[in-house]
């Protein structure tokens, strides 16, 4: 279908982008610009956050969203989740929001997790990081009043690209069991040989060559871009993976990546909850402001 009317209104009322003078200005300036979509009047809140030490000896922040619905309950599923930005961008306050979002709608506790960035932390950094706060939360799932047989994992974008990472790591750890895996416009092959980076390249908000940025920021080595860690579409075998639920945007450079990862998981006789966002664009979940309904209708058709 056409790009939907109120985002083609939206992509052409925003100003013409500015050059920024560093990576931390170019951080602010898409952060601000998320919390925007959202709408600042939107209830943001979460109840506790915690720390989780990983390999380096740092640590990083865990933000927790439990349903109003079941802050007494115990036994709960849990979904750990992923923040997008390309590897190099995003943060937690940005994602608020769509965390909030993701529990009600769901009726599942939210971790999210705050991973260290590229360029400073380049791959495996952030992935281990997240594998890291996957790993605590999971062996310490009681604690969190969780049931650990249904601790799933989720993200968006690259975030996305994490999530999926992560389920691949966990078939080498067969003490762990990932529940599910929920995936929003996955990025999932850093060689960009999708028909969709060109056929979608310009125009649609996130362009190719920004995508091209974020994958160099986030790898060391041009050959890193065929371990399967960094471009799960191309792992040898997806067998033994969690049920998935995948959505990827019409005009979106990387929505063939979603579409044929879903396709990989089904030859391998795995449950996957596919949607098309019909006339959407990269970053669908945030943009509250933008099309209310359809991004809304996104939210209530998570099936896990």
């Amino acid at each position: 279908m056409p790009l939907l009317a109120e985002i083609e209104n939206w992509l052409k009322s925003r100003p013409t982008a500015q050059g920024v003078n560093s990576l931390q200005a170019l951080r602010e300036q898409v952060n601000k610009d998320i919390i925007d979509q959202q709408g600042i009047q939107q209830d943001a809140s979460y109840q506790q956050s915690f720390h989780v030490a990983v390999s380096d000896g740092a640590e990083i922040e865990v933000r927790v969203y439990v349903p109003y619905s079941l802050e007494n309950a115990e036994q709960r599923p849990a979904l750990v989740f992923a923040h997008g930005g390309g590897w190099c961008l995003g943060n937690l306050d940005a994602w608020d929001r769509a965390c909030r979002l993701l529990a009600e709608t769901t009726q599942q506790v939210v971790f999210s997790v705050d991973y260290r960035l590229a360029p400073e932390f380049k791959f495996p950094t952030p992935l281990n990081d997240f594998f890291t706060a996957f790993r605590y939360i999971y062996e310490n799932a009681s604690r969190f009043g969780v049931d650990q047989n249904r601790v799933a994992v989720g993200g968006d974008s690259a975030g996305a690209n994490i999530a999926a990472a992560t389920c691949l790591m966990a078939k080498q750890h067969p003490e762990i069991k990932v529940s599910h895996q929920l995936l929003f416009y996955p990025a999932l092959d850093a060689t960009m040989s999708s028909k969709s980076y060109h056929q979608y390249a310009e125009g649609y908000g996130l362009e190719s060559s920004t995508m091209v940025y974020c994958w160099d920021q986030y790898v060391q080595h041009e050959s890193e871009k065929q371990n399967e860690l960094v471009s799960p579409l191309l792992a040898r075998s997806l067998e033994g993976l969690p049920d998935t639920t995948i959505f990827v945007c019409e005009y979106d450079p990387v929505r063939d990546d979603g579409e044929r990862y879903a396709q990989k998981l089904w030859d391998m006789g795995i449950q996957v909850n596919f949607y098309l966002l019909e006339g959407m664009i990269h970053g669908a979940i945030h943009m509250l402001t933008v099309s209310p309904d359809k991004v809304n209708s996104i939210y209530r058709n998570i099936r896990m």
